[in-house]
């Protein structure tokens, strides 16, 4: 009897470990725009970016794209040699690695009126723990990954159910 809440904690810390990654929609409901009510830059420093999240970028196809340059590149809004280029107006950007990624437009002049944006992600911890692990930081308003935020409170929720009754047993 005393293995089922084991079990139970397995299955439930496995999914919470499935589902870290959150998807970041840039620009929130007007997406990557030329002339946005909020510098990106702005909106990316308000978040915490982690390996494996994304970025979807929202545009018209065929009139703005999105380009990832260096930094150099991105200071001077140089749209000419860029590390990766999209164009498809409903781009997803996954983060591979920690650092800063660069974007801007690639459309005439819109990187001179803001449409760029600056990504510092946050690096790998592989730290052992002693103590209960703490919650994660909860996503912007932006993020949709809330769902998980909830399904990680109800499974910490249900872990610690599981085992206060274990210890009653």
């Amino acid at each position: 009897m005393a293995s089922t809440p084991i079990v139970l904690v397995g299955v439930l810390l496995g999914l919470v470990a499935s589902g870290s990654a959150y998807e970041f929609h840039v620009g929130g409901s007007h997406g990557w725009v030329e002339y946005h009510h909020e510098k990106y830059n702005s909106w990316a420093e308000r978040n915490r970016f982690q390996v494996n999240d994304t970025l979807l970028f929202k545009y018209k196809a065929g009139e703005d794209s999105v380009l990832v340059v260096t930094d150099t590149a991105y200071k001077s809004c140089n749209v000419t040699s860029p590390i990766e280029s999209y164009t498809d107006g409903n781009t997803v950007f996954k983060f591979n690695r920690s650092g800063p990624f660069f974007f801007i437009s690639g459309a005439a002049d819109h990187c001179k009126h803001d449409q760029r944006l600056i990504v510092v992600v946050l690096g790998i911890r592989n730290h052992k723990s002693h103590g209960p692990t703490p919650l994660p930081p909860g996503p912007s308003s932006s993020a949709s990954g809330s769902a998980v935020s909830r399904v990680y409170l109800g499974a910490m929720v249900a872990v610690a159910m599981a085992l206060g009754r274990a210890l009653l047993i």
